[in-house]
């Protein structure tokens, strides 16, 4: 898999049933002036690689917007927070037209700020159209753990299959994910997650697999295809959850009876 491969923007995972929608009730920093007034310099890098077409975006061109972003002075839309065709709740931010005066917002002071804490992604430029980029709360979260929106080399096994399956010979352990892989404030809006869509009492553990030279790892949640009306709703739940973790997170459901003492509480 190449680097822009990673990159490309994909069609969001349908919601399960209904995501959260966004919390107004808790006051966003409408008003209050960034601790950084962003990188103009960036601004207009940012806004620069955004006249290429779509289909001239190489890899390059990825590299070199990623690297821009998170130091950029943008502006905030009004309202401040929507809600994607995904049912998850986004802040709008635009990249300034020359000469305009606006509030500065930076992304990184953002992540830093609020945005892993709430639970918000961020969507830059939209409109009637499809938006300039889209950054899903765990890429937003990846930024924050390990300096980056994506993760090119890891330990976890970048498997689609959401069925834990071991093989002959392997050895399993388990644990509890750390707060480097799963902060406090995910856990939480993890757990809050799967109570709205009908699942009482989630449970998380990190499961490591050693076959030979060979070791993986994954986010196991006590999560099962008999806990849904159909396989499908299963499938649909499991793929959804990943819009909270980083891209290169694998996730796999396992039936809690099956580990002992491995699961606990999100």
């Amino acid at each position: 898999m190449g680097l822009f491969d990673i990159f490309k923007k994909t069609e969001a995972p349908k919601a399960a049933q209904t995501a959260k929608t966004p919390d107004t009730s808790k006051p966003l920093p409408q008003d209050k002036p960034q601790a950084v007034p962003g990188d103009l310099e960036k601004t207009q890098i940012v806004a620069t690689l955004l006249e290429v077409p779509r289909e001239e975006r190489n890899e390059q061109w990825v590299s070199q917007f990623l690297a821009a972003l998170p130091l950029a002075a943008f502006r905030c839309g009004t309202p401040q927070l929507i809600a994607g065709p995904d049912g998850f709740p986004y802040f709008q931010l635009f990249v300034p037209q020359p000469g305009e005066e606006f509030q500065s917002y930076v992304i990184e002071e953002m992540i830093n700020g609020f945005l892993v804490e709430r639970g918000y992604g961020i969507v830059l430029n939209p409109g009637a159209g499809q938006p300039d980029w889209v950054l899903t709360y765990g890429d937003v979260l990846n930024y924050q753990l390990n300096g980056s929106f994506f993760t090119l080399e890891s330990l976890f096994s970048n498997s689609s299959n959401t069925e834990e399956v071991v093989a002959k010979g392997e050895e399993v352990m388990i644990g509890q994910p750390s707060e480097a892989i799963l902060p406090a404030h995910t856990r939480k809006l993890l757990k809050d997650f799967f109570e709205l869509n009908g699942v009482l009492g989630p449970k998380v553990m990190l499961m490591m697999r050693k076959n030979g030279e060979n070791v993986s790892q994954d986010l196991a949640f006590n999560i099962t295809p008999d806990l849904f009306e159909s396989e499908e709703h299963y499938r649909n739940m499991m793929q959804t959850v990943t819009w909270y973790l980083p891209r290169h997170y694998s996730v796999v459901g396992l039936d809690e009876s099956h580990v002992e003492n491995g699961f606990m509480p999100l």
